[in-house]
């Protein structure tokens, strides 16, 4: 079965400079995104010191399939700008390739991609951490967000990243809860 490669983020406002610079006009915004990446960053730990930001190696768009994808997908995204509901609300482009062409739509991509914000996969459960989220080797910790899936998924985070919270949730508060009953069966048994 043929799987889709990307799907669009869509919003009414300005976005653009991964949302750090300032809407300057009314806008709409669509882009592609790559679902199942086939490029792998990294992780390290700088030191040992808590306070040491991790060195986060992204490598995005490594792969000559994640390339296609991604150029495929503004294609696909310029050719959906210009029908005629899109076009009927739209004065002017901003920030688009020159053409769609390959050789066009490529260095916007090197010069215009972000992030979508949703790293997922960095310590994968049977790797990291257990099937309850503690982390191996480090008691009293859990991981609780889209690292611990073993594999990126195909769409966005946000549902499994709840799903996912919703277990250890109930761990860590039948834990909580069972630990003053255990107190007080103690003291229940001394003489």
């Amino acid at each position: 079965m043929e799987l889709p490669d990307i799907f669009f983020n869509a919003g009414p406002v300005m976005f653009y400079d991964e949302g750090l610079s300032q809407p300057f006009d009314d806008a709409y915004v669509f882009g592609p995104v790559v679902l199942k990446p086939t490029s792998r960053g990294t992780v390290k730990l700088r030191s040992t010191r808590p306070d040491a930001k991790p060195r986060i190696f992204n490598n995005f768009l490594a792969t000559e399939e994640d390339r296609h994808s991604m150029i495929r997908g503004v294609q696909l995204a310029m050719d959906v700008a210009l029908r005629p509901a899109l076009t009927a609300v739209c004065r002017a482009p901003h920030l688009v390739p020159a053409s769609s062409s390959d050789a066009d739509v490529w260095p916007f991509i090197e010069r215009h991609t972000q992030t979508f914000y949703h790293p997922a996969s960095t310590c994968g459960i049977g790797r990291v951490v257990d099937p309850q989220l503690r982390v191996f080797g480090v008691e009293s910790l859990r991981v609780v967000d889209a690292s611990v899936m073993p594999t990126v998924i195909r769409g966005n985070t946000n549902a499994p990243v709840i799903a996912i919270a919703e277990r250890p949730a109930d761990l860590i508060r039948r834990s909580v809860e069972a630990t003053p009953r255990r107190m007080n069966d103690a003291r229940a048994a001394v003489p």
